[in-house]
C-alpha cells in the first residue's frame, strides 16, 4: 500500500493509524493499526495490517544490533547524569556542613 491517505477501516470501525513495530521480528517496520490499540479504556480489536514490506534478515540483524547499541548508550548516558547529581549534591552537603 503506496499511499498512507488511503488507511484501511479496523474492526470497530476506526480507520486505522500508522504505528511501528519494535518487535525483534520487525524493527521500525509500519503497520496500520486500531486506534484503540493498547489502550487501557478500550478493548482492542487486534486489528494489523503491515505498511512496509517485510525487511531482509540482514536487515533486520543489523537494525536489532543498532537499536541494542543505542539503547546501551542511553542506559550509559542516564547512568553518568546520576552520578553527576549525586556528586553535586555531596559537595554542596559538604561546603553546608563545612
Amino acid at each position: 500500500m503506496d499511499d498512507p491517505t488511503r488507511r484501511p477501516v479496523c474492526y470497530c470501525g476506526l480507520v486505522t493509524e500508522i504505528k511501528i513495530s519494535w518487535t525483534t521480528g520487525n524493527p521500525r517496520r509500519r503497520f496500520f493499526g486500531c486506534k484503540n490499540h493498547a489502550s487501557l479504556r478500550y478493548k482492542s480489536c487486534r486489528f494489523m495490517q503491515w505498511y512496509d514490506p517485510p525487511m531482509t534478515p540482514r536487515v533486520t540483524v543489523v537494525l536489532n544490533g543498532l537499536l541494542r547499541k543505542l539503547n546501551g548508550l542511553e542506559r550509559g548516558r542516564k547512568k553518568e547524569r546520576i552520578i553527576w547529581v549525586c556528586l553535586v549534591i555531596v559537595m554542596m552537603l559538604f561546603l553546608i556542613c563545612k
